[in-house]
């Protein structure tokens, strides 16, 4: 239980109960991190989920990952609170779907801002305090992008998403050769269909629209989409985060780590 001990990490996209930000931060902190920090944009649950997570080593921040300034901001807060950094999970996404012909130039540049930019931004701010804090650890520091299984699949109605997700996905492999000599290590997980507040709102407006019977309905068809036959849970990708950020995977940068049950669904 103490894989991440003394370790601070820094995760974007956790302002909200049930995702994956906020699942990756509750496993952070059972595993013995001495401190993390969620960011979000905004989070009408912050106060709940202070609640929820109830642990001093924890902080939930105001974020756009859009904005240098506000990376510098939660950075210095994160230094400030316990010391130092030495994870960084990239967490923080969206979607705006449409193709070519209904994709506008503003929608690309939104998801590009949030689902690339942001990987960039986060990265390069947070890069000397990673460096500096990396000899401490077997593993030197970490850097996680969460991306998806979109980054090698194409999807026509989600054309700015699957870009965006793909050049994370060059992203990761390029800063992994540059620092890897200073023992920051930058991996990628791409999950496949997981069951998010997001994804229920989306089954829920198909319940409204009467292609599922349910909820369960629409879980269960999901599921079928992979080998297994199980719809991915939050706390599931959690112990993958975990895996990446600790010393057990010191020997391990560059790595695209797919947990998609062996998805069909392109």
């Amino acid at each position: 239980m103490n894989r991440l001990h003394g370790r601070v990490a820094l995760v974007t996209g956790a302002g909200r109960r049930g995702n994956i930000g906020l699942a990756v931060c509750d496993a952070f902190l059972r595993e013995g991190a001495a401190g993390v920090v969620a960011t979000d944009l905004r989070s009408d649950e912050a106060e709940v989920i202070r609640q929820q997570v109830g642990s001093d080593r924890f902080r939930l921040l105001a974020h756009d990952v859009t904005d240098p300034a506000s990376w510098q901001q939660v950075l210095a807060e994160t230094v400030r609170s316990f010391g130092g950094l030495d994870i960084l999970v990239n967490n923080a996404g969206i979607s705006i779907h449409g193709g070519i012909e209904t994709t506008s130039l503003d929608d690309l540049h939104k998801v590009m801002a949030v689902n690339l930019d942001a990987l960039f931004l986060g990265i390069q701010v947070c890069l000397p305090e990673l460096a500096r804090r990396a000899p401490l650890h077997a593993g030197g520091a970490a850097v996680i992008n969460n991306l998806s299984m979109g980054s090698f699949m194409s999807n026509p109605n989600n054309l700015s998403y699957h870009l965006s997700k793909a050049a994370g996905r060059m992203l990761t492999l390029c800063v992994a050769k540059e620092l890897g000599p200073r023992k920051i290590r930058v991996n990628s997980i791409h999950p496949g269909v997981t069951m998010t507040p997001l994804m229920r709102d989306g089954c829920q407006k198909y319940v409204e629209q009467g292609v599922w019977e349910s909820m369960a309905a629409g879980e269960a068809a999901l599921a079928s989409l992979n080998k297994l036959n199980i719809a991915g849970q939050p706390e599931d990708l959690a112990h993958a985060f975990v895996y990446l950020a600790s010393d057990e995977s010191r020997f391990i940068t560059g790595t695209a780590l797919s947990h998609d049950g062996c998805c069909e669904y392109y």
